[in-house]
């Protein structure tokens, strides 16, 4: 009935993951403010490293 955990956790990866593609895709549309290249790339590695931790603890669990 209800989805087990793993899937859960991948459902919220797909959707941080496509969000953050969105966000930087629009970014680019409209050009980044002075002063928030920096900013903006650090957040974007930090989505980056969070996507990919809970990828591979959800692989390890399955």
């Amino acid at each position: 009935m209800f989805g087990s955990k793993g899937d859960d956790v991948k459902a919220a990866v797909r959707k941080i993951d496509a969000t953050m593609l969105t966000l930087a895709s629009t970014v680019r549309q409209l050009g980044i403010p002075k002063g928030m290249g920096d900013p903006l790339n650090k957040m974007r590695r930090a989505v980056g490293d969070l996507v990919a931790h809970l990828s591979m603890t959800t692989r390890r669990d399955d």
